[in-house]
């Protein structure tokens, strides 16, 4: 609890005991309009009192959010980054085969003929471009979590937000009636 919650719940608690002392002062001795003014600072100290839990939930909640977004950011980024090692790796050895093919090709193609060096080198071309391909969907897969992340971190701020509203309001209503009791 932060120190202006527990401040918060400190001066709802006081006002509470002393709205409850004047209801009964004012029961005891016949006083209504101080049995009323104390019952209006009961309801005053619980508003208060209802704000400032409302605040510290949507406190809660923003930090929650904040902390999941970068859990999910952080996740979003080892995967980004084994997608492009598995993806590199992957290009590297299609490379690495394909110039073995393309080695052995050649040597062959001296003897067979330039039509089979052809055939090589659009196989080796095919397989890079298929690594290149897995590697884009890999990345572009990656991507989407990370966006996801953000949108549902946006969600969650949003909602926190809410929450911090729906306090300064129920903070505003409890001034209203501390206001209206005066």
């Amino acid at each position: 609890m932060s120190d202006g919650t527990a401040d918060e719940a400190r001066k709802s608690l006081g006002a509470r005991i002393a709205g409850k002392a004047k209801e009964l002062a004012g029961a005891v001795t016949g006083n209504n309009a101080l049995a009323a003014e104390g019952q209006l600072q009961q309801a005053e100290a619980e508003a208060r009192r209802e704000a400032s839990a409302q605040q510290a939930v949507a406190q809660a909640e923003a930090a929650e959010a904040a902390q999941q977004l970068a859990e999910e950011q952080q996740q979003a980024g080892r995967e980004r980054r084994a997608a492009e090692a598995t993806a590199e790796a992957r290009t590297e050895r299609a490379t690495d085969e394909a110039e073995q093919r393309t080695a052995a090709a050649a040597a062959q193609a001296r003897a067979q003929q330039s039509a089979e060096q052809a055939r090589a080198d659009a196989e080796a071309r095919v397989e890079v471009q298929e690594a290149a391909s897995e590697a884009q969907r890999e990345r572009t897969d990656a991507a989407w979590t990370e966006q996801q992340a953000e949108a549902r971190h946006a969600e969650q701020q949003a909602s926190a937000d809410a929450a911090e509203q729906a306090a300064a309001r129920a903070r505003a209503d409890a001034e209203r009636i501390a206001q209206q009791s005066r």
